[in-house]
């Protein structure tokens, strides 16, 4: 069983409060005791509990991050922004992954973190329900999504997804292509797919390119959802650009069309979205448009005590080998 003030207090032959005040460094006590009592809690491994001191205090430092355990390769350069911003300010952060559209596994870890008193909590890559958001309000737990947009009743550190599918499409546009697919995500039930394609469609209409439904592939941001993308527009042949709407469904693209004997980009080309290390480490290297993810992370603690407004964050584009100059 873990350690408590009252058996160091036993063991020092002094109160319960005197032992309290000299381990929390308040009140007034001789350095002979305090020396004993700091030795004796050593000795016996006592460790200070943080949550019932800051609960008492009114000083809870402690944000919770809940992030997906399916294959979103950016989570960790979220999280690592996170850590490194959170112990600049002296925040101490408890980690917790969750499935990736689980509702009822959402709504258990978050019922977790609010029994652990977090003072905030960040969803990365997440979509909350409604009972989530309003459960989180009603215990008044500052809550904002990260990496990721939403047009619910909650707030999100993220890109423009409208126009990072928009800077896509254009950039694709002006060196030249003109039947131009998407890849990988399903458009009438994920928000964030959805945006990316009104942008794709918004740039087509600009430069007069009639839109064909045949140029798009679903999936769900997969890498799979690229291996099936490659083998839909290797056999249809009706497109001669692609945009992967993340950097797995990308290399899944990639990888697919090699295998069909394609080669990126004669025979088709690839702009990524994300731009993650995924993109410098396939062959040839993925052209994409690049979030910074660890800016996301950062900017989410430095305003998680200001829950009153979205942060979108800069996004660019990066040329590699899988497209022609652009």
């Amino acid at each position: 069983m873990p350690v408590k003030i009252a058996d160091i207090a036993k063991l020092a032959g002094i109160s319960s409060a005197s032992v309290s005040r000299i381990l929390n460094k308040t009140g007034r006590y001789s350095e002979e005791t305090a020396a004993r009592v700091k030795k004796i809690a050593k000795d016996i491994g006592y460790y200070k509990d943080r949550s019932a001191a800051d609960l008492a205090q009114k000083n809870n430092k402690t944000i919770g991050v809940i992030y997906t355990n399916s294959k979103t390769n950016f989570n960790n350069i979220v999280i690592n922004g996170v850590m490194a911003e959170a112990d600049e300010h002296g925040l101490d952060i408890i980690l917790m992954a969750t499935k990736r559209n689980d509702p009822k596994k959402l709504l258990k870890t978050v019922r977790n973190m609010i029994e652990r008193r977090v003072n905030a909590l960040l969803l990365i890559s997440l979509q909350p329900t409604s009972e989530v958001i309003n459960m989180l309000k009603q215990v008044k737990i500052n809550t904002k999504l990260v990496g990721t947009s939403t047009d619910k009743d909650i707030y999100f550190v993220s890109s423009n997804d409208f126009l990072m599918g928009y800077q896509a499409t254009k950039s694709l546009i002006r060196a030249g292509y003109k039947k131009i697919g998407m890849a990988g995500s399903d458009i009438m039930q994920d928000y964030v797919a959805r945006l990316r394609y009104k942008g794709y469609l918004k740039a087509l209409g600009e430069a007069k390119i009639k839109f064909q439904t045949d140029w798009l592939s679903p999936g769900n941001f997969s890498y799979d959802s690229g291996i099936e993308s490659a083998a839909y527009f290797h056999e249809k042949k009706n497109v001669s650009a692609i945009i992967g709407v993340s950097d797995e469904v990308s290399l899944g693209l990639l990888n697919g069309l090699h295998d069909l004997g394609d080669t990126v980009p004669a025979d088709f080309s690839i702009v990524s979205i994300d731009g993650t290390e995924i993109c410098t480490r396939s062959r040839p290297q993925l052209t994409s448009i690049t979030q910074n993810f660890a800016l996301m992370g950062k900017i989410a603690v430095t305003e998680f005590q200001n829950n009153k407004q979205n942060v979108l964050v800069p996004f660019k584009l990066v040329q590699r080998s899988t497209t022609k100059k652009l």
